[in-house]
């Protein structure tokens, strides 16, 4: 047996692979852009000092996983709080519903659209990725995740095709 069905395997798992990474990156930008966009309106409306300027940051960290959208709270009542900013209770309740509405509502359609896994199997393997992984397991997931199921893929259609030869001869 020749190299070649393999070698075509290899290549079409590496072509799948580039799609679903630079996919998985486009649902990050996009739920960055959401942040930013969520946060600049609720902070500018409600006259949270440097409404901008915090927004950018919170869209920034959002990239990283868990720790990310952390920090961006304490940094937004941190900088709202020195600044005199009265209503720290109404950031804190809009923060809190704002990551329950991406965590469980946004990210799921996002992430499992590019990746073509089920909302419900990026949830619970992003869970079970920060119980194995910490944070880099959270952040990488979902990638492994779909990469599994192009591998498992590629390779259920490679044993039909080999059957198929098989049967034929």
């Amino acid at each position: 047996m020749d190299d070649g069905p393999r070698r075509d395997l290899v290549e079409d798992v590496l072509k799948d692979m580039n799609v679903l990474l630079a996919q998985y990156m486009r649902a990050l930008l996009v739920l960055s852009l959401f942040t930013l966009v969520f946060f600049s309106f609720y902070l500018s409306v409600t006259r949270v000092p440097y409404a901008l300027l915090l927004a950018a940051i919170a869209a920034i960290l959002e990239f990283i996983p868990m720790i990310g959208p952390f920090t961006a709270a304490v940094t937004i009542l941190l900088v709202a709080g020195f600044s005199g900013y009265q209503h720290l209770l109404f950031i804190l309740i809009f923060l809190g519903m704002y990551r329950l509405f991406q965590d469980y509502v946004l990210s799921p359609r996002l992430l499992s659209e590019g990746m073509e896994l089920h909302p419900l199997l990026v949830m619970f393997g992003v869970f079970a990725g920060g119980e194995l992984g910490g944070i880099p397991g959270s952040f990488l997931s979902v990638p492994v995740l779909a990469i599994a199921r192009i591998v498992y893929l590629r390779l259920e259609k490679a044993h039909r095709a080999a059957e198929l030869v098989r049967i034929s001869q």
